[in-house]
């Protein structure tokens, strides 16, 4: 009897220990969502990590501080949460699905794969927790949904989106028809199917592109795909006009501009391309390609200065980028600045040593400073490379 009250009242503290120290968790993680909601997202970190460390197994501490990683821009430290709550609790619903998600953003699509398919063997319960769809083919995110709202079929939508992101476009087809049955009015759906079956060269794209239009009239995506359908007739002057519309309806996304420019630089609208490309710089001023495309817009509207500053960007983000190097020697040379001029030939052939157009620039401009040895090098070097060539020309450049 002695020893058995010695035990106990050793067991005894302990276990009080135990319960203040989880009392006290709950206090933090309480504290913790109020300063979420008031948007103090420092703070609300602050007492989420009090709480797991008076309880480290405490898993909605671990889901609220992933949230709040999330929100701050540090997915790597929700995905471990999430991570480490699941591993507590393996069937959690609302956790699978948000690393999930997150692993889905991350472009970790295998794993999101895994996550997706056994939400698909869980029952989802009920909640009140908000979910904030994010589409895979425009920026930002869109309008809610709630764990108890056709949540299967956008369970479906983000395995067709893995399937297409991975170049699997039949099985994509497959899981989005899923989606778009348990949930015929969503527009989305109708989008991401129309975008598999194109990968899959299923004429029915349009019909997909279509019902999204009818369903939601304004959604950038279909428009923006439509103008890129009549683009291939030759129909610019509607494929236009479907751009604008998908540039009203969503003015950050960046595809529309970019298709846009292209169809006005072929109408040899140089202004209006130049504002698109303006406008898509300002949404991505790390594309190459975008700086090089306005240095053209600007070469075409004579503006040798501003295309010759794209140019020179271009180059910068991307030094291989030899279109970049011939066109910038090509406005060098308008200017008669020919020495400099062969240097960005050059520079274009080191990095594409088959690169007939640059051979027969740096030829030309060779010839203005005289050298007409070099000049008749870099001809026959075109030639070579099967860079069409004036028969003149090349008698004038070469006189042996």
């Amino acid at each position: 009897m002695i020893r058995t009250a010695i035990i106990l009242c050793i067991v005894l503290p302990f276990s009080i220990l135990a319960q203040e120290k989880i009392k006290l968790a709950e206090s933090f993680l309480e504290d913790g969502f109020k300063a979420h909601h008031q948007g103090k997202l420092t703070d609300a970190l602050e007492l989420f990590t009090k709480s797991l460390a008076e309880y480290p197994a405490y898993t909605e501490a671990y889901n609220a501080r992933a949230s709040v990683y999330e929100r701050l821009n540090k997915p790597d430290h929700a995905l471990r949460d999430y991570t480490i709550s699941l591993e507590f609790k393996p069937d959690q619903y609302e956790v699978l699905l948000s690393r999930a998600a997150l692993l889905f953003q991350l472009k970790k699509f295998q794993e999101a794969k895994v996550d997706f398919k056994k939400l698909l063997q869980l029952p989802t319960g009920e909640t009140n927790t908000i979910f904030y769809r994010q589409s895979a083919h425009s920026p930002g995110r869109d309008r809610m949904m709630t764990a108890q709202s056709a949540l299967k079929a956008q369970v479906y939508n983000y395995l067709g989106l893995i399937e297409s992101s991975i170049n699997n476009c039949k099985d994509a087809v497959l899981y989005l028809d899923s989606a778009v049955r348990l949930s015929p009015n969503e527009a989305d759906y109708y989008v991401n199917r129309a975008l598999a079956k194109q990968a899959c060269h299923d004429l029915t794209a349009i019909d997909d592109f279509n019902k999204a239009l009818a369903l939601y009239p304004n959604h950038p995506i279909a428009r923006h795909n439509l103008a890129v359908t009549k683009a291939k007739t030759g129909n610019y002057d509607e494929a236009e006009t479907q751009l604008t519309e998908a540039i009203r309806s969503d003015s950050l996304m960046l595809d529309p501009y970019l298709e846009r420019a292209y169809y006005r630089l072929l109408k040899k609208n140089y202004r209006g391309a130049l504002e698109d490309y303006n406008m898509a710089l300002r949404l991505n001023r790390l594309d190459p390609e975008i700086w090089l495309n306005r240095g053209i817009a600007k070469e075409k509207l004579h503006d040798l200065s501003g295309a010759y500053h794209d140019y020179t960007e271009a180059i910068e983000l991307d030094n291989a980028y030899v279109k970049a190097w011939v066109n910038r020697g090509n406005v060098l040379a308008a200017q008669k600045k020919y020495t400099e001029a062969i240097e960005d030939y050059s520079a274009a052939i080191i990095y594409q040593p088959d690169y007939g157009l640059a051979y027969y620039n740096r030829a030309i401009a060779y010839y203005q400073v005289n050298k007409l040895m070099e000049a008749c090098h870099d001809l026959k070097m075109a030639e070579k490379f099967n860079q069409p060539l004036n028969q003149k020309i090349k008698e004038r450049f070469c006189t042996d």
